[in-house]
């Protein structure tokens, strides 16, 4: 660094302009909604640009907690985070396992067919089809068993089974240990950063997901909470709820921009304790192959 010349830091100087730039592009528009959702009636309604609320106010977040279909769409999203997730990582690592070892037969024409289910598609009526047949459509399972396998994701998680030197399966077996004693006690473990990332994907596709719930899902009971926030935003649901409580109720963008940070609170609780997994899972998994 010491030995840079003139024209090397000019060339930092402009990388670190555009850093710089692109890192207000993506924050200011959570900042906006997160001012706006905390100002008064008539600064929410002010148009322009929103750095800081001028004054703070917590009307719109006291009436989106008070909207019962919030709680209900809380509740159907943390199942499916959560029963999902676990179903995803259950079959991915169960796919992917068995694929990644080089004495199972016919691997080579199974990761075909798992290439061909990520170029071609069977198209929505099919698939609702098919869901219609299971007796899946208006139960809270449609969100997570159509989903519970990621031909992609196996194939990440394959490319880190691989890069598991194989002296370690072998030696387990040598000492007489089977797959499912490989698997548990040996790649499991050291497979630790790929299942995190995985699951942090899957965590972020459940949580933001709402088109299964617009196709195969009519009972609002079973809504998920990215579905009640896109009744809020477009169709202003919320509207005649805070109307009957309030005397003089909160700006509809308020309770607009309320419900959007409501809805983000999960990525955003859980999200800084996985980012160091999910990196190092992301890069192991690019590089090894």
């Amino acid at each position: 660094m010491k030995n840079q010349t003139w024209q090397d830091k000019i060339g930092v100087g402009i990388i670190y302009i555009v850093l710089a730039a692109l890192a207000i592009t993506v924050v200011y528009p959570f900042i906006h909604v997160l001012s706006v959702s905390l100002s008064g009636r008539g600064e929410a309604l002010r148009t322009g640009f929103h750095w800081f609320p001028r004054q703070i106010t917590l009307e719109a977040y006291r009436d989106v907690v008070k909207y019962p279909f919030i709680w209900t769409g809380y509740g159907n999203t943390l199942f499916r985070m959560a029963v999902g997730t676990f179903l995803t990582l259950l079959v991915t690592v169960c796919a992917a396992y068995p694929l990644s070892r080089t004495e199972f037969p016919l691997k080579r024409l199974l990761v075909m067919l798992l290439l061909f289910t990520m170029i071609f598609d069977g198209g929505i009526v099919p698939h609702y089809l098919l869901l219609k047949e299971l007796h899946l459509l208006n139960t809270r399972w449609v969100y997570v068993l159509p989903s519970a396998a990621n031909a992609f994701q196996v194939l990440v998680m394959i490319s880190f089974f691989r890069s598991i030197p194989d002296a370690l399966v072998e030696a387990a077996r040598i000492d007489g240990a089977r797959d499912l004693r490989i698997l548990t006690r040996i790649m499991l473990p050291l497979s630790m950063p790929a299942l995190v990332t995985i699951g942090l994907w899957s965590l972020v596709h459940h949580i933001n997901a709402f088109m299964d719930n617009l196709l195969y899902v009519t009972d609002q009971n079973k809504f998920v909470l990215q579905q009640i926030v896109r009744q809020m935003l477009i169709e202003n649901r919320l509207d005649p709820f805070t109307s009957a409580i309030n005397e003089v109720p909160p700006a509809p963008e308020s309770l607009k921009m309320a419900a959007v940070i409501v809805s983000v609170l999960p990525v955003l609780v859980v999200y800084p304790f996985l980012l160091r997994y999910f990196e190092k899972g992301t890069m192991i998994g690019s590089v090894k192959g």
